[in-house]
């Protein structure tokens, strides 16, 4: 597009000579001018993509990316970063991605992923899941290092490592309940190490788990 930070970044490719690929959703393609396209360097496209969503355009985008840098953004550049770190979570991609954090405009994300990691709702660390910088130069830079190196095997190493603790606390919160009725418990464990979690996560976890039991006891009766 020719509008917002998007388009102040084909702008400044232009200018510079530098080559422009984007991905568009047919529903908002309205002519050539809108592609934004007519000033880009040689060999610069635009790829049009259709679909009842945009998953076939975050599909394209995290398919022929060499990396994802994430400026400053509203809830669609929040969609498509946060499920590239869930698919990193899970060890199904290791596209590098990173966060520009420009004046302190994620403050909230970057706090909302340490509190997550505190309460083991995730399992590999937010510096692994989502390297944060201050500015694009350094964003740049990390991305530039981590194409040179290539897949990032510590990354993949702690997602696998991370399923395997998963399903060691499952097996171990389902031994806890053959009580059907402490089903409570397998909810907890499942969600965090009682340790660490906060006593609000225990609490709704306790909430749920036992309506869970009561249900599965009823049903079992």
């Amino acid at each position: 597009g020719k509008s917002g930070g998007m388009g102040a970044l084909n702008a400044a490719v232009a200018e510079n000579g530098g080559v422009i690929e984007g991905v568009i959703h047919k529903r908002w393609v309205v002519d050539e001018v809108d592609f934004a396209m007519d000033t880009a360097g040689a060999g610069s496209r635009m790829v049009v993509v259709d679909g009842e969503d945009l998953a076939e355009r975050k599909r394209v985008l995290r398919t022929e990316a060499d990396a994802i840098i994430a400026l400053p953004g509203g809830p669609g550049t929040w969609d498509e970063l946060f499920e590239l770190v869930a698919l990193r979570q899970l060890g199904m991609s290791t596209l590098p991605v990173c966060l520009v954090n420009i004046d302190g405009y994620y403050d909230g994300f970057v706090q909302q992923m340490r509190r997550a990691e505190l309460d083991c709702v995730i399992k590999v660390s937010p510096a692994q899941l989502l390297p944060v910088f201050d500015s694009a130069d350094e964003a740049l830079a990390w991305a530039l290092a981590e194409i040179a190196a290539g897949p990032n095997i510590e990354l993949a190493a702690a997602a696998a490592s991370a399923r395997v603790r998963y399903r060691e606390e499952a097996k171990d919160a389902v031994a806890q309940c053959a009580d059907t009725r402490a089903c409570g418990v397998l909810l907890r464990t499942l969600a965090c190490n009682l340790g660490s979690a906060s006593p609000g996560t225990i609490a709704v976890a306790c909430a749920i788990g036992a309506i869970f039991g009561f249900a599965v006891s009823r049903a079992l009766a």
